[in-house]
């Protein structure tokens, strides 16, 4: 019984991960060839999958859903979240791959774990772990690599591709960080709801997708689908019960294969071309995430 339950939870965290890396791909099919752009995918994609979220919750925890809202500190931490954690890192994230490719967009944004354990070295005043610098290291000399192709006087990305991939990162660091104390009186699919929702519906006046909207298709209906059903509402379930299944560090491990999916699912289905020094780049910063994750001491 141990064993089927551990096998699930592989499973399910495993094909979290690819189901993340697939809406990324998702959202690169459409910017080549929808002519759909970041702002529109964003919000509309904010607004829906919120929904989604938010009547899930009602359903599974009726009495919980409000408990976000109850008291000042978590009402600004709920504003924050929103803003930092979710409008502001998924706009980025999909702007990078506007200006790039989901894989090297995916890539970037996966050095956040870095920037978590740089901030967490400044704000405790603690150096580093040697394992810790190693995996600092590698993530440096990875973002160099994918940005300059081993060649320091010259850009293989755009910069604004570099910029709002790093941005990424950083959003989805905070992302990471400012929900903990809301995650303790609610749900991750009603904390997710609630700022996915209102963050969209906040960016409809601003970004007004009504005004720019793309030819409807079968295969844009099919793509933004799959940002939102696979890529929202199933990833995240699936990696939330592989967490309940084999614990939160192998989950996030196996669910890292998400670069990866988005780079080989890039290449194959849209056709995207990466060079050696990509692939190189593309391993330094995802050996981070093995790196920072290796604990002394068994998960309990």
């Amino acid at each position: 019984m141990k064993k089927s339950k551990t096998a699930l939870g592989i499973i399910l965290s495993l094909m979290g991960g690819i189901f993340w890396g697939f809406s990324g791909s998702c959202g690169q099919y459409l910017f080549t060839y929808h002519s759909v752009n970041s702002q529109w995918l964003v919000a509309v994609r904010m607004v829906i999958s919120g929904a989604i979220l938010l009547c899930v919750s009602a359903f599974r925890h009726k009495k919980e859903i409000f408990a976000v809202w109850r008291g000042k500190e978590n009402i600004i931490r709920m504003a924050a979240f929103t803003v930092f954690g979710l409008v502001l890192c998924q706009y980025a994230y999909f702007t990078a791959i506007q200006l790039s490719n989901a894989g090297t967009a995916t890539v970037l944004q996966y050095l956040s774990p870095a920037m978590i354990l740089i901030f967490l070295c400044i704000k405790n005043k603690k150096p580093p772990l040697l394992k810790e610098t190693v995996a600092i290291i590698l993530a440096i000399g990875g973002t160099f690599i994918i940005a300059t192709g081993g060649n320091p006087g010259s850009l293989s990305i755009s910069a604004g591709a570099l910029v709002w991939g790093l941005l990424a990162g950083v959003f989805l660091a905070c992302y990471s960080l400012i929900p903990v104390p809301l995650l303790k009186i609610a749900d991750t699919p009603t904390v997710l709801g609630w700022g996915t929702f209102i963050g969209g519906v906040a960016m409809l006046p601003v970004f007004r997708p009504w005004g720019n909207m793309p030819q409807v298709s079968f295969s844009l209906v099919a793509a933004l689908g799959g940002i939102i059903i696979f890529g929202t509402v199933l990833a995240y379930s699936f990696y939330l019960e592989g967490i309940h299944l084999i614990g939160a560090t192998k989950a996030s491990i196996i669910s890292s294969i998400e670069p990866v999916a988005a780079t080989v699912i890039s290449a194959l289905w849209l056709g995207t071309d990466f060079s050696f020094t990509d692939i190189i780049g593309f391993a330094m910063i995802i050996s981070t995430i093995l790196i920072i994750s290796i604990k002394k001491e068994p998960e309990q």
